[in-house]
């Protein structure tokens, strides 16, 4: 090649929905959770009988020391995270979005705090505490648990976000099970910060391209069906509280936004890149809509030599 060279990245805008679609269905399945289980009576007893059986559920449990609230929410914990986002987005050469990927936590929780003090009230609809309660709606700590996470997989290349989904669905429900277990939130205010933050990094990733390879079918049906199981199992394993149907409902609402949001980022082709020997821009290629690698490289291959053999012409 020579110094005319370019290579341009060249985004189709019809990736980008179904992460918008996505996000905005996570976002309406967060306000859902407000109006069923804060703005209803009967949401609001069923919240606090999930309240009060994980708070008897830790009491009087020798927890593993790896699963106590204070080392999973250690901020040390998260910035080994965030360096790994900073390093990862380094190595695969997407430092951009990997910056990108760590406001993603930020956000998560300045959203959180501002629907929780200054947007949200809870209305006294049960009638069995007669004491007004103060709104907890929703969690800051499982916002950013859940935004980190999803930042971490939203970086990473394909492999490791299969590989990693499990995992951080794992430790996301852990985190909430903890923080309801010592009296902090309620079943509603951890459900809602989940979709909360599934939807802000959902948007996020419909700004960024995130390219790599496509997840075919076979994998998608396997990931979206075991991911989920995989990780009501292992939840449960490592949990050793009872009450564990509670460990099981808050893995599943966990475990399913982010398998989605896995699937939905890694199901589209975000980004061709298109080497133009003539240094034009090419518009043409955002047109393109990729199925596989073979037809992703048979593309690129038929461009390349349609551009030399038009630069040849054009320099004769």
């Amino acid at each position: 090649m020579n110094d005319s060279t370019s290579i341009a990245v060249a985004v189709d805008d019809r990736t980008r929905w179904p992460a918008i679609v996505v996000g905005m269905s996570f976002a309406i399945g967060a306000a859902a959770v407000f109006l069923l289980l804060v703005g209803t009576a009967t949401g609001q007893r069923l919240d606090r009988a999930m309240f009060q059986g994980a708070k008897s559920a830790q009491q009087g449990v020798a927890l593993p020391e790896v699963l106590r609230l204070d080392i999973m929410t250690n901020p040390l914990l998260w910035i080994i995270v965030a360096a790994a986002i900073l390093l990862t987005g380094i190595v695969i050469r997407r430092t951009l979005a990997a910056l990108a990927a760590l406001a993603v936590p930020v956000v998560c929780i300045v959203a959180a705090r501002t629907l929780r003090r200054g947007v949200l009230t809870r209305p006294q609809l049960d009638q069995d505490v007669p004491w007004p309660m103060a709104n907890t709606f929703p969690s800051g700590h499982v916002a950013g648990a859940m935004g980190i996470a999803l930042a971490l997989l939203l970086i990473a290349p394909l492999w490791l976000r299969l590989v990693g989904v499990v995992p951080c669905a794992v430790w996301v429900t852990l985190v909430s099970r903890d923080i309801m277990g010592e009296g902090w939130h309620r079943l509603s205010d951890v459900s809602g910060s989940v979709l909360l933050a599934a939807a802000i990094v959902s948007l996020v990733a419909a700004m960024v391209a995130v390219g790599g390879r496509r997840l075919g079918g076979v994998a998608l049906v396997v990931t979206l069906v075991g991911g989920p199981m995989a990780t009501v199992m292992i939840a449960l394993v490592l949990d050793p509280r009872p009450f564990s149907m509670l460990t099981g409902v808050l893995a599943v609402g966990v475990s399913v936004p982010m398998v989605v949001f896995v699937c939905v980022i890694s199901r589209s082709a975000a980004a061709v890149l298109v080497i133009d020997p003539c240094g034009r821009r090419s518009t043409q290629s955002a047109r393109f809509r990729l199925s596989s690698t073979e037809q992703q490289r048979a593309m690129r291959s038929t461009t390349v030599k349609s551009d030399l053999q038009e630069c040849r012409t054009r320099t004769q």
